[in-house]
């Protein structure tokens, strides 16, 4: 495909189907319009077999679809052990959700996360993958939100947050641990998440008992002074305690030696 057919094809849109309601459902919902082929657009919500899925036109990239069945119990230990509050349940709010994947590793463990994603694509993967997903274990719950994280963190009627979680999408990096394919996807929507260290003070001027970054294991961290780092192979997690609350300042050397 040439230069001058890529620049004529629409942004997103969303593939019609024969005697199925859904697309121009979500069309109208997304503000996106409706088209008959799929190659007359750079990006295409497919209704499949199996849900709803992103496909890029020409190129060869499988298609992103959100499946939290696929998701195992091995992995994620790491994320696990820097979220960890001795008290449940415990509330979690994720300000940059994404495709869900720590959101829902994080509500399988007990936590009632709330998941905030601002791309009204990636939300709306999300949120059909939700539809589709096996029930969790209580007192686990994920709620998904669509907005953005300062209007999250801003919002009057949030109520007290125990943890923070955030996995922004840095210019260079991506965000961390995804396959190539929904790596590149997702930065074609999203574009990069400025102001990262900013974000960061605004979640620790709310989180009751500790904010969580996910960074790449050789990326600068958002703020010096992280109180915990728990290192993967590929990522880690930089900790910011509250220390002004009992439960947390008790529990530093407890995690710094699990």
């Amino acid at each position: 495909m040439n230069g001058a057919a890529v620049d004529a094809l629409l942004p997103v849109a969303v593939l019609a189907a024969a005697d199925d309601e859904r697309p121009a459902r979500l069309a109208a919902g997304l503000g996106l319009p409706v088209v008959d082929r799929q190659e007359t657009a750079r990006l295409a919500l497919v209704y499949g077999p199996t849900g709803l899925e992103l496909r890029a036109s020409g190129r060869r990239l499988t298609p992103l679809r959100v499946d939290f069945g696929q998701i195992g119990s091995h992995g994620g230990t790491e994320l696990l052990r820097a979220a960890r509050v001795k008290n449940r349940p415990a509330r979690l709010l994720d300000l940059t959700a994404g495709l869900a994947t720590d959101a829902w590793r994080l509500a399988r463990v007990g936590f009632e996360v709330i998941a905030c994603e601002r791309q009204p694509v990636i939300h709306a993967l999300v949120e059909d993958a939700l539809q589709r997903a096996p029930r969790l274990p209580p007192p686990g719950s994920l709620a998904l939100v669509h907005t953005d994280a300062r209007a999250m963190l801003a919002a009057a009627d949030l109520g007290p947050v125990d943890v923070i979680y955030l996995d922004p999408m840095f210019p260079g990096e991506g965000r961390t641990a995804l396959p190539r394919r929904e790596l590149q996807l997702l930065r074609e929507l999203t574009g990069d998440d400025e102001g990262g260290a900013q974000l960061l003070a605004l979640a620790r001027s709310r989180a009751r008992r500790r904010v969580v970054v996910k960074r790449p294991l050789h990326a600068p961290a958002l703020a010096a002074d992280a109180d915990l780092c728990f290192k993967g192979r590929a990522v880690r997690f930089d900790v910011y305690l509250n220390t002004a609350s009992p439960a947390e300042a008790s529990s530093t050397m407890a995690d710094q030696n699990d």
